[in-house]
């Protein structure tokens, strides 16, 4: 009976886990593939929703009164309410999953006003967020530090072998381009040395003139195929489409399942043109 009570002990303290808060779904799919059950994560915006227009509700504050840590990533409702996040948990800690990949030198014409918040739709830049996770991880549960790692480096073999086989799929592409509605890919695009033409600008439905722009230079390429995001109007994109007599396809940059979601992604653009 006693033994019986150790283990019943030892795997409740085992399983009770660092609480984790985090923006998007996909950054649950990297603290779970380096945490596994040793973390509650708790994600902020649900399935459907834009975390561009998000409005946190009362009931999803609670989550943050037992968070030791929020994971953020620059997405533009965390500009709104990590200060409200903070207020709720003062002792929660804050962590930007970018904050490595702001480091890196920036090329002409980007500066910090203007960064893409979507890192993770790139392999390559999964590492270093997950490096964050990862030092943050032991940070607070030092004593499963080695499960950790060993976690964090079978990731990042996976993430290695995923980016080959998204360039396998890429590689024979002739054309580079492809047509967005909103500009998610602009990473991804840097990885895969592809180019994404937006319909939207700068958080804008894009203009009568811009759109046909849009269309010239579709026709000139012998795009087909405009990609849309399940968070965002299609209207436009539709009427793209059907100048070009082509098809609206949605890929979503926030399914939960990253991996299985981004290899749809990169078959999709493949597949396209």
């Amino acid at each position: 009976m006693k033994a019986i009570v150790t283990i019943l002990i030892t795997a409740l303290f085992a399983f009770a886990g660092v609480n984790v808060v985090v923006s998007i779904p996909p950054e649950k799919f990297f603290v779970k593939k380096i945490a596994k059950d040793l973390a509650n994560v708790t994600v902020m915006l649900p399935p459907g929703a834009s975390p561009a227009t998000y409005s946190v509700k009362p009931a999803q504050l609670k989550a943050l009164k037992d968070a030791n840590v929020y994971f953020s990533i620059g997405v533009p409702f965390e500009k709104a309410w990590l200060n409200k996040f903070v207020s709720v948990n003062p002792l929660m800690r804050v962590e930007d999953l970018a904050q490595d990949i702001k480091k890196i030198p920036m090329e002409e014409g980007e500066h910090e006003g203007n960064l893409d918040p979507h890192v993770w739709l790139s392999p390559p830049l999964v590492i270093l967020e997950s490096r964050v996770i990862l030092k943050t991880l032991i940070s607070l549960d030092p004593k499963n530090a080695d499960i950790y790692m060993k976690n964090y480096e079978k990731f990042v073999s996976e993430l290695g072998s995923l980016d080959m086989k998204i360039m396998s799929i890429l590689k024979d592409l002739k054309k580079r381009e492809f047509i967005v509605f909103h500009p998610s890919f602009g990473y991804f695009a840097k990885a895969y040395n592809l180019t994404q033409i937006a319909i939207e600008r700068e958080g804008k439905e894009p203009s009568a003139k811009y759109m046909q722009r849009v269309i010239k230079k579709a026709k000139e390429l012998e795009i087909k195929r405009i990609f849309v995001e399940p968070q965002f109007p299609k209207r436009s994109a539709e009427y793209i489409a059907k100048k070009l007599k082509g098809e609206v396809v949605t890929i979503d940059p926030l399914a939960e399942d990253w991996e299985k979601n981004i290899l749809k992604i990169a078959r999709a653009i493949g597949n396209g043109n």
